[in-house]
């Protein structure tokens, strides 16, 4: 009689390839990834400390939690790592600084799970770039799965949240050396509740900030439960009744892209890092309407007109103009248009404190049109026309935005902001021995040395 060949598996070909893979078959340059991306992360949670929202959530944990010895981020406090990944995930995501790509939000997910594990691995640099690597591959390759960014995201999904806790289970499962099968439950038990959706942008809610904190938070959890003994499903993604892709993505789904060229390209390289505090969407508008200026050597005060071209999903997402908070403003194409016209800037001042007083950028944004005359592809982005009161037009069409992988900030550019950010909050001598010890992580022997940095007197 013959055998029957059962297949893995996806959860299973996932978990088998990075519960044996090696800090020495990671290529250079998605090393040297991991190390932007921590550094970047970490500097968005620290200047994210200080916001209403992560006050909140971390009030509510050190209630439920206890103490632990886990650092949030840019204060003095500690939690058990579960709360920690909860915390520094929402600190990561309060100012819309952090990177961009994979999952959505992948370094607000996977960065807080790794470094909430420190203080109990001690692990070392090494193993800490593999885990943030596998978290972002993982993030990554279950967006991919699900159909890609905007077919997830438009049925009202926020990606960030239903795919980012496979990615931080990927982290903490790596981090803790969980071996293949334990892998596999740590993601079948993430992947059975994880969610986030859009609705918070029907009123700016506070929740979009908190989605990677939960993502981290249920990474972390699942982990350790797997640790500990508990199973989940290995057809979590591929189950025919209940699996995710079937559940969360019918219909748009591509799950063997979930695990095309797996071990060979690595998600991680398709993450970004923003220049601009607002959503990546609307980058490469603002980068059309910088250039324009610049081009013209005209400013604000010249322009009659500023016209979007997107489809109707950008109207959707983008078109607000009654602004009333941070996120508000983060979302709204007129008042991000506005700002960066009259300023030169879209950085985090232009947001915070709101602008809405502001004559000029009032009369910017009553003059900004979006127009839904355009099909936007996967990879697209709405263009920008400006009209000025001579009666000249100027179209930018900007694919990749200053950010995307394909147009990268400098390291040196990624100094300036990691430096703008912690600075205030650490210290010029504290944050600048952080970010060098960053960027030397592969010499590190105790990544809880450098987690212990983030933290403040």
């Amino acid at each position: 009689m013959d055998e029957v060949t059962v297949m893995p598996t996806l959860t299973e070909q996932l978990a088998g390839y990075w519960a044996q893979a090696r800090f020495d078959s990671l290529p250079a340059e998605v090393v040297h990834a991991a190390k932007r991306c921590l550094l970047d992360t970490a500097a968005a949670g620290a200047a994210g400390n200080d916001t209403e929202v992560v006050k909140i959530v971390a009030a509510s944990a050190r209630n439920g939690a206890g103490r632990g010895d886990a650092v949030l981020w840019g204060s003095g406090d500690t939690l058990p790592p579960t709360a920690a990944a909860l915390v520094n995930g929402t600190a990561a995501h309060a100012l819309e600084l952090d990177d961009f790509g994979g999952c959505g939000h992948s370094g607000a997910v996977v960065i807080p799970a790794v470094c909430a594990l420190a203080n109990l691995t001690r692990a070392d640099g090494r193993a800490v770039i593999l885990s943030i690597v596998a978290g972002y591959d993982l993030a990554g390759r279950v967006l991919e799965g699900s159909g890609g960014y905007r077919p997830h995201n438009e049925r009202g999904w926020h990606s960030t949240g239903t795919c980012g806790s496979f990615g931080a289970a990927a982290a903490s499962a790596k981090l803790l050396g969980l071996a293949e099968q334990p892998f596999v439950h740590a993601l079948g038990i993430a992947g059975t509740f994880t969610g986030g959706t859009w609705a918070f942008l029907a009123d700016g809610a506070m929740v979009k900030r908190f989605h990677p904190g939960k993502a981290a938070e249920t990474g972390v959890s699942a982990a350790l439960l797997a640790h500990a003994g508990l199973t989940g499903p290995a057809q979590v993604l591929d189950a025919e009744w209940g699996g995710f892709y079937n559940t969360y993505a019918p219909g748009v789904s591509t799950p063997e892209r979930a695990v095309e060229g797996l071990g060979e390209q690595f998600h991680i390289l398709n993450s970004g890092i923003k220049p601009y505090a607002c959503c990546r969407t609307i980058h490469s508008a603002l980068d059309g309407l910088l250039d324009i200026l610049s081009a013209t050597a005209q400013d604000s005060r010249a322009i009659a007109r500023l016209i979007v071209h997107g489809n109707q999903q950008t109207r959707r997402q983008f078109e607000r103009t009654h602004v009333r908070n941070l996120l508000e403003a983060q979302f709204s194409m007129p008042y991000c248009l506005a700002v960066t016209a009259e300023s030169g800037r879209a950085t985090i001042e232009q947001f915070q404190p709101l602008r809405m007083s502001d004559p000029e950028v009032q009369r910017l944004m009553a003059l900004t049109e979006i127009r839904s005359d355009r099909v936007l592809g996967p990879t697209d982005y709405p263009s920008i026309e400006v009209v000025f009161h001579d009666g000249r037009r100027e179209y930018r069409d900007v694919p990749f935005a200053k950010g995307a992988p394909e147009a990268p900030i400098s390291d040196e550019e990624l100094n300036d902001k990691a430096m703008t950010l912690l600075q205030p909050v650490l210290g010029a001598a504290a944050a600048q021995a952080w970010v060098d010890a960053v960027w030397s992580l592969e010499d590190c022997l105790d990544f809880s040395d450098i987690t212990a940095g983030l933290a403040t007197a």
